[in-house]
């Protein structure tokens, strides 16, 4: 799927947003390119009203993905929402197929697609509203908000 293609998904499933957004995506940056260019994005000493981060592209490293989302837990005002970009496993097996293929030209193992994401928001104390599937169910998008 084309970087500016997520963004539209991303950007419809977060809805409108008054205020500049924390964007994340170490793996993907022509997608947080794409995102900046969409939206006011977040600076240091700016109050941000909502959250969007992009697993898609790195291993899965719990420590390092809990400590981005906690941090920017910290940032957010109650109830501010976060979108969590994530890779998936689809379900039919030759979406299957081509999603391990996808995810092989990356470097990663096929396990990545396994990450419970949506269960990891929660344990980290977000209220996940809805979990999307897109790009022939290979990403998955997490919409949850900051309790």
């Amino acid at each position: 799927m084309r970087a500016a293609r997520l963004a539209a998904h991303c950007s419809a499933l977060l809805g409108p947003i008054s205020g500049p957004i924390l964007i994340a995506c170490p793996g993907a940056p022509r997608l947080a390119a794409v995102l900046a260019a969409r939206v006011l994005v977040a600076g240091e000493e700016d109050v941000p009203a909502g959250a969007l981060v992009s697993f898609l592209g790195t291993p899965a490293r719990p420590a390092e993905r809990q400590a981005l989302l906690r941090s920017f837990q910290r940032r957010l005002p109650a109830r501010a929402p976060v979108l969590l970009v994530d890779h998936n496993q689809p379900r039919a097996v030759w979406r299957r197929l081509a999603g391990f293929v996808c995810l092989s030209a990356a470097r990663l193992r096929r396990a990545r697609a396994r990450y419970p994401a949506a269960r990891e928001l929660a344990a980290l104390g977000f209220a996940v509203e809805c979990l999307r599937l897109t790009c022939g169910e290979r990403v998955q998008l997490v919409l949850a908000r900051r309790r």
